[in-house]
């Protein structure tokens, strides 16, 4: 039986990224959100690499970035796995979530998302008594549902996590095909996500992980980081060169 070959596009190298390792991306209307996972900075910078403004995240081996609920969300990816928001004006650091199976997992890649496709909040928990009544304690969040979504590679584990992005609460779970899963975005209703080491690119069902086509970017080394702009353009981060690329 004869067999197909796999489709490739080609990656055309635009400019370094503003640091040393390039491994996180986000296309907002300004430019790329960048996360580097040697000094852990995230940058913001427009469409020919300027940098626009950055910040420190308390992330460490800063990986996957995202943009979403007027936050710039960052990936930790050491033990444990741990995204972390900031304020994109500021840096500021509002919240940390833990991810589930924090030990093992890892994460690369992230993506916000609103509630969708079907997908509701888990229902808020009933409220624990004060210790004391004089003096009561903070809430942990704002409660499930406000702040959308957060969908995770985590490489270490083959699945992709689906978190309520304010209580890190899991909405769902999917397979990934292979090893090494990294960035990713949404297209059309399906999650678009590449791997690293071989530089496929796999379009799948959010509600079951079924691959629903495949192909394979060639230009660069690796395909760490991935990002959709709202022109349609795909962007690639390679943390093996520092180099943000474009699909052509």
């Amino acid at each position: 039986m004869a067999t197909t070959a796999l489709r490739t596009v080609h990656a055309k190298v635009i400019f370094k990224g503003p640091a040393i390792q390039v491994n996180g991306l986000e296309a907002v209307a300004e430019g790329l959100w960048v996360s580097d996972q040697q000094n852990d900075q995230t940058y913001l910078v427009d469409y020919s690499g300027k940098i626009l403004t950055s910040f420190h995240s308390p992330a460490r081996n800063a990986s996957g970035t995202s943009f979403g609920s007027g936050s710039v969300w960052v990936a930790s990816n050491v033990k444990p796995s741990m995204v972390f928001r900031h304020n994109p004006y500021t840096g500021q650091c509002l919240a940390a979530i833990h991810l589930p199976n924090p030990e093992k997992g890892g994460v690369h890649g992230i993506q916000w998302r609103p509630f969708e496709l079907g997908v509701k909040p888990h229902p808020a928990p009933e409220p624990e008594p004060q210790i004391f009544a004089t003096a009561h304690g903070g809430a942990l969040n704002a409660g499930p549902g406000v702040s959308g979504t957060l969908w995770v590679t985590r490489p270490g584990t083959n699945v992709i996590d689906h978190l309520d992005a304010e209580t890190a609460e899991v909405l769902g779970q999917i397979p990934f095909p292979v090893s090494r899963s990294h960035g990713l975005y949404w297209e059309n209703d399906t999650l678009v996500v590449v791997e690293t080491n071989h530089n496929h690119v796999y379009r799948l069902d959010p509600a079951n992980g079924h691959v629903l086509d495949e192909w394979q970017i060639t230009g660069v080394p690796e395909a760490h980081a991935m990002s959709r702009s709202a022109d349609g353009r795909v962007w690639i981060g390679d943390a093996s060169t520092n180099e943000i690329a474009v699909i052509e």
